[in-house]
């Protein structure tokens, strides 16, 4: 028994004594590598990120007054830049939905060009739609909601969901809002 607490106390030891070696020598190698990087880049432009969020939003009883809206999603500090909107929403007959979906946080713009996917939607009760978002970086949007633009508070049936993912952000600073 004895010389397995032995032979144990050794190992230990021998692992105390490397253990802190062997991650001093990983933190300075990493260090030396982002200080590497940062020297290289143009500290003028800032780099885009990518990521992968995503969020999905189940809506089943939602009321949605008219003319309000219900926010979604927000980026902040970063700036949205490329992602894509599914969206399983209420439709009229003709295929088209009261829901505006609005990109902000300053002077909140519409998306435009949501296409409508005929065979997962139908007229009068739920329609799908998906888009993509793509920001040229003129615009800081960080905030996505939907917006009730009609005379009738909305609520939302079973299977309503929206689906949100983000694919690249960029970072902002010194940002001032008018």
């Amino acid at each position: 028994m004895k010389i397995g607490n032995s032979t144990f106390i050794l190992l230990f030891s021998v692992f105390m004594v490397i253990s802190p070696i062997g991650i001093q020598l990983s933190f300075s190698q990493s260090q030396e590598l982002t200080e590497k990087k940062v020297q290289s880049q143009d500290t003028n432009v800032a780099k885009n990120f990518i990521v992968s969020d995503s969020q999905i939003l189940l809506l089943e009883g939602v009321t949605l007054p008219e003319g309000n809206y219900l926010h979604l999603y927000d980026s902040s500090p970063y700036s949205l830049i490329k992602g894509h909107i599914t969206a399983k929403i209420p439709c009229n007959e003709d295929f088209t939905t009261p829901i505006v979906f609005l990109f902000g946080p300053a002077n909140p713009e519409p998306l435009v060009g949501l296409a409508l996917s005929p065979l997962s939607s139908e007229a009068g009760d739920l329609c799908t739609y998906s888009g993509d978002i793509v920001n040229n970086k003129s615009t800081y949007l960080t905030d996505i909601a939907i917006y009730n633009n009609s005379t009738d508070d909305i609520v939302f049936p079973p299977t309503s969901t929206i689906h949100i993912r983000v694919n690249e952000v960029s970072p902002q600073l010194n940002i001032t809002y008018q």
